[in-house]
């Protein structure tokens, strides 16, 4: 008897979040006019430095709340241990033609994101194999019936208001660009230890 045995998988959990995204998305702004941001990954568009829940900003307090709640679920499912407290976390926003690149996150057990103001062209999360640049190589020029999650290079995920999205930090990720002129995409990511 014949059987195919997935051993290895990468987990990535997405729920909806009942939050005030207007608070959020005001309080977002407002940083945004206040301060130049800094540059990790993104190209173009604005980053935050990063908030910690003792910073006891109460719009980014709840949204740490809602993410607390939401982590055993995601770890129990791993079998891992994890305290389950949100570590560090930034505001993101990207306006016309402006992106993160590929990167990962180190010295962190957990990551995510949560998307405040989407929109129609604002852009989608890619996840890249973990074996991507291997695959890049090697099964690149293999002719696929359809793409699936065994020989996909890339899986991407709407950029969704309200929609949170954990991830192993290892796992490497990027957003594309928003290519809507007028609107922007604005997020929060963040780092579980």
């Amino acid at each position: 008897m014949s059987e195919i045995q997935d051993i290895f998988k990468v987990p990535v959990y997405k729920t909806l979040l009942d939050i005030d995204n207007t608070k959020l998305e005001n309080y977002a702004m407002s940083q945004y006019r206040k301060s130049k941001g800094r540059y990790i990954s993104n190209v173009g568009g604005w980053q935050s430095d990063e908030y910690f829940e003792s910073d006891n900003i109460k719009p980014i307090n709840e949204l740490i709340s809602s993410i607390q709640k939401e982590l055993p679920l995601f770890t129990d499912h791993l079998d891992i241990r994890a305290q389950n407290k949100v570590d560090n976390i930034w505001i993101n926003i990207n306006g016309y033609r402006d992106y993160n690149n590929s990167h990962i996150h180190s010295n962190s057990l957990i990551s995510g994101v949560y998307y405040v103001k989407t929109h129609k062209d604002c852009g989608v999360i890619r996840f890249n194999h973990p074996c991507f640049n291997l695959y890049d190589t090697i099964w690149n020029n293999v002719n696929k019936k359809a793409y699936n999650n065994y020989n996909s290079p890339t899986w991407w995920l709407p950029s969704t208001e309200g929609v949170l999205y954990l991830f192993p930090s290892w796992l490497e990720h990027l957003v594309t660009p928003n290519f809507h002129k007028t609107k922007k995409r604005i997020s929060i990511s963040f780092n579980v230890i």
